[in-house]
């Protein structure tokens, strides 16, 4: 990450956002979840000091076909309790559209996350619009910039893809 970025944590979402953002984890918990597709998965992963199983339901930024590898985005940076668990172990399980697999993740570079991050404001510019405003409103990790794909490219990335 460039040195003259610099981030700042908001405060948490208000309570209607965070309903709105809780809306696909019930989708998933129904067992609904193929009706949001490809643009989230449900992330199955262990607690790193309880060893519990953790689901987490997650916005798809990329999708790469061939290789069937998701890639995420850490909203609110490296203290989100299912990036720290990953950093602890591996993730368990993933379910994203007709998907279902033991996965193996990597954590992006920071030249891989400027990429997804154009890569993602390129597939999606109405929320790369979005992104300056939102971001900050949810609570999230941003950087002082407006600029989509610095804001984005600023927070940590995990690509998810099955295990060979």
């Amino acid at each position: 990450m460039p040195a003259a970025v610099a981030l700042a944590v908001m405060s948490r979402p208000s309570p209607l956002l965070q309903m709105v953002f809780k809306a696909p984890a019930g989708l998933y918990r129904l067992g609904l979840g193929r009706l949001l597709g490809r643009r989230f998965l449900a992330l199955s992963h262990r607690g790193r000091k309880s060893g519990r199983l953790y689901e987490t339901v997650l916005e798809v930024a990329i999708f790469d076909p061939p290789a069937q590898e998701s890639v995420v985005v850490s909203a609110y940076g490296t203290k989100a309790d299912w990036y720290r668990n990953l950093q602890a172990a591996p993730a368990v399980r993933i379910r994203t559209g007709k998907l279902d697999y033991a996965p193996e993740h990597r954590f992006l570079t920071p030249e891989e996350a400027t990429a997804a991050a154009a890569e993602f404001c390129r597939l999606h510019p109405w929320e790369a619009k979005l992104a300056p405003r939102v971001l900050p409103g949810i609570g999230a990790v941003t950087t002082d910039s407006s600029d989509p794909v610095q804001m984005l490219a600023a927070l940590p990335m995990v690509a998810f893809r099955p295990k060979q």
